[in-house]
């Protein structure tokens, strides 16, 4: 018998771009009026049983055509994760809220905060113990000798955060020079939840702290679109940073005036997860919507079992306005 400590951390999505607001309430509709996005992960079916994680999360922003230059962000989120043969689980749903003030001719500052509930359960029939052994046979009715917890409990979850967005130039391929640039601060959790199964522990989660920056440069007088991006995150022993880029490819435009022809890119990303895996991502836009599949190879210790293989994971996104339309980034603005 023998012991060992163990590092565990939030769940995350490799598509950090496509969780704005997992990262930071404060990027409710900072820079769309509306916009919604599933995601979808599935990882370590090489090694074990699949870990299962679920997005959901829409916004908007209100009362913005009668004051630009302050406003309200409203949204919410919901995620899901069930992970290993217990089916071991997480299911939290919260309420958005930001408020979003114009500090510039392009740029606005975004304050947001976010708060919720959340259920996490298990299930012990799955669960083989050593002392369930007898004489090399397993017999579920032998006891674990293990306590009893609870199958499922609530938790409340609260965060806050800050954000700053800057947009400037037009998207169309003849001109092709936006620029459009966020970067934010999120604090999750706050450390006060109960987070252990067991009545008679005083375990807690670890508070979460988000860093997050995103550029797009429009390569002027070009159809190409380049779209670097870092995030960090720390909590408690562990410690995360995925860093990369996408590069798109405007295959066609927005027609200027009658509307019937619609822009779309394609795109091709590159991010590298330090010390864990390298993450290529495929990318299509079509005017309002745009879809991102995405594969995690796994280069940490763990790869002499998972033979490199991570998981992969899907995003499907709407947003309004349409980013394809002319001065598409100050719109936003």
């Amino acid at each position: 018998m023998s012991a060992d400590t163990l590092k565990a951390q939030d769940v995350h999505f490799s598509q950090f771009r496509e969780t704005p607001v997992f990262l930071n309430p404060a990027n409710t509709a900072l820079d769309r009026d509306v916009r919604v996005i599933l995601n979808y992960k599935d990882q370590w079916r090489s090694v074990a049983s699949p870990y299962k994680t679920f997005g959901f999360s829409g916004e908007m922003a209100v009362a913005k055509k009668k004051n630009k230059n302050a406003y309200l962000g409203i949204g919410i989120s919901v995620f899901s994760d069930k992970s290993g043969d217990s089916q071991m689980g997480i299911t939290v749903g919260t309420l958005n809220i930001s408020g979003i003030i114009k500090t510039g001719e392009n740029s606005k500052i975004g304050l947001g905060i976010m708060g919720g509930f959340g259920q996490r359960s298990v299930s012990y029939g799955a669960l083989r113990w050593e002392e369930q052994y007898q004489n090399g046979a397993y017999s579920s009715a032998n006891s674990s000798y293990e306590p009893n917890g609870a199958t499922s409990y609530t938790l409340p979850d609260a965060a806050a955060g800050i954000a700053w967005t800057y947009g400037k130039g037009e998207k169309y391929i003849s001109a092709n020079n936006g620029v459009r640039a966020t970067i934010g601060f999120g604090a999750h959790h706050f450390g006060f939840q109960k987070y252990s199964f067991y009545k008679q522990t005083g375990e807690k989660l670890f508070s979460k702290y988000v860093g997050h920056a995103n550029v797009e440069i429009g390569i002027a007088n070009s159809n190409l679109i380049i779209v670097p991006g870092i995030m960090f995150t720390s909590q408690g022993p562990s410690k995360e940073i995925v860093a990369g880029s996408i590069f798109k490819y405007v295959l066609s435009e927005n027609s200027k005036y009658t509307g019937n022809k619609k822009g779309s890119a394609i795109g091709i990303g590159f991010d590298y997860r330090f010390g864990d895996a390298a993450i290529a991502t495929l990318m299509y836009e079509f005017s309002n919507f745009a879809a991102g599949v995405s594969y995690d190879f796994n280069l940490s210790k763990l790869k002499t079992v998972s033979s490199a293989r991570g998981g992969f994971e899907i995003s499907l996104r709407f947003v309004s306005p349409n980013p394809f339309n002319a001065n598409a980034n100050k719109s936003r603005i």
